[in-house]
């Protein structure tokens, strides 16, 4: 097999033994200088090699003028220089025997023709010496696990205050370096990543090479990509069909109007096919499309903390009657079903609630906590539809309000969730106070209860989960 096709010349970009970075600097701030004190903070144990030609130390490291000069070849280049430089240092990397390189240098296919020429230069170049170039206009990759990250933003200031990166069971696969910027800060702390690769213009790695990759990483279970175009359609569509037998595949796909195809072209050089394609394509594969970041990682959020559902019949146990409807129809809407309780079911449910209630689905359980308090209400309704036969998947609603003082909400729903592990609970936490709603969710997320803010968000994240499940079904 050519080494160029195998997924281990992906490798050294998660877990190099030893990485240099070019174009180190002293300069607090500047991306050579954030680069390795990312690396020194998190605690990865390979070789770092400073390489400035007029520096000589950075960050208590010796710097060395060139790669010539570094006492053993690399695994891995950062490349963080003015796009002039960029071609003559991709040479010395190839003499040098470095195996992959990091283009983390803006200004190529993204800006011109000419940069793009540049890129297919850079294209060649590796294809002749059997070399891994990511990028140019990348930010790189992160992977927790080995404490590694070649990004260039500070994570212990801009993005990460406490600077660190939860290990958990996602990889991210994008076209943005707004991840490490943005939404890290946003998901580090309720899902956990895996491993993060930033592809910027694509010259050589694209993102059917990460799938392939992500498909055969023991700690992904959960593949979300953001894409504004795919190179080789035909692969990465077969790589689907056959990874999403063992993990989700969840994408968003932009540059869906003609103006995104152009911002798209000028973001990263790729042209962008037309959507509704995508969409069949996607469909047929069996990938999970969203619609944007925030569902990306709501239905990331569904597959890391809850089980497949066996069906798609649902039980909705609400604070209010009208909130009942509204999630009705958004069940309705996304192709679930609401599931029709049982008599003995309802004779379960019956005592919590005055003589003269009927107890119908959804559930409305205001009466009940008028009747019996919050605790009484939601757990006796909660476990005695997760036992009915009928019933897949539970979703509760409820507000952000202090139910029990002293007492956590979600902590009431672990036993519940520990007596039924093949069937997912959905929490929705609406209104209220926010450091509540934060507090809860936290409190669920602990115990993995996926927790949302509103009916659709929940609800289409266990749809997708549900599309999902039928879907192994089908392909064994």
């Amino acid at each position: 097999m050519n080494s160029r096709n195998n997924i281990d010349s992906l490798k050294p970009f998660f877990e190099p033994e030893s990485v240099a970075v070019i174009g180190a600097s002293r300069t607090p701030g500047k991306g050579g200088y954030n680069a390795i004190e990312n690396l020194q903070r998190l605690g990865y144990k390979g070789k770092i090699y400073p390489v400035n030609p007029n520096a000589g130390e950075v960050r208590t490291l010796k710097a060395y003028p060139d790669l010539k000069h570094i006492p053993s070849a690399p695994e891995l280049a950062i490349i963080v220089i003015p796009p002039s430089q960029v071609i003559k240092t991709l040479e010395e990397c190839i003499a040098a025997g470095v195996k992959a390189v990091i283009i983390e240098t803006a200004g190529f296919g993204e800006t011109s023709k000419p940069g793009a020429r540049l890129e297919q230069q850079m294209l060649q170049m590796a294809q002749d010496a059997g070399i891994r170039i990511m990028g140019p206009n990348s930010v790189g990759t992160i992977n927790p696990s080995a404490r590694f990250d070649t990004s260039l933003g500070r994570l212990n200031e801009m993005f990460l205050p406490e600077g660190d990166i939860k290990e958990g069971t996602v990889g991210f696969i994008g076209q943005t370096g707004l991840f490490t910027g943005v939404f890290l800060p946003l998901i580090n702390d309720e899902i956990g990543i895996s491993k993060i690769a930033c592809l910027g213009n694509k010259c050589d790695v694209d993102e059917s090479d990460m799938l392939e990759y992500y498909g055969d990483d023991s700690r992904t279970k959960v593949i979300a990509m953001y894409l504004e175009s795919v190179k080789n359609g035909r692969r990465f569509l077969g790589l689907a069909r056959r990874i999403i037998k063992e993990k989700p595949v969840i994408v968003i796909k932009s540059a869906v109007t003609a103006g995104g195809a152009r911002a798209s072209a000028s973001h990263t050089g790729a042209l962008a096919g037309e959507d509704r394609v995508y969409d069949a394509a996607f469909r047929q594969a069996g990938i999970i499309r969203a619609r944007d970041f925030e569902h990306l990682w709501d239905v990331a959020r569904a597959f890391v903390h809850a089980p497949l559902p066996p069906g798609n019949r649902v039980a909705i146990i609400n604070l209010a009657g009208s909130g009942c409807v509204t999630a009705v129809d958004t069940c309705l809407k996304n192709g679930l079903k609401i599931a029709e309780l049982s008599p003995s079911t309802k004779a379960k449910i019956k005592p919590v609630y005055p003589d003269w209630w009927q107890v119908a689905s959804p559930v409305d359980v205001w009466t009940a906590i008028e009747a019996s308090g919050f605790e009484a209400a939601y757990t006796t309704t909660t476990r005695a539809v997760l036992e009915d036969d009928g019933v897949d998947a539970a979703i509760v609603i409820m507000g952000a309000i202090d139910w029990l003082p002293g007492k956590s909400v979600p902590a009431l729903f672990a036993g519940i969730k520990r007596d039924f592990p093949g069937k997912p609970i959905i929490a929705i936490t609406q209104l209220g106070d926010r450091e509540i709603f934060q507090k809860m969710r936290r409190g669920f997320q602990d115990i993995h209860i996926p927790c949302y803010t509103s009916d659709e968000d929940a609800v289409f994240a266990l749809a997708a989960m549900c599309r999902y499940h039928e879907r192994l079904k089908i392909v064994g």
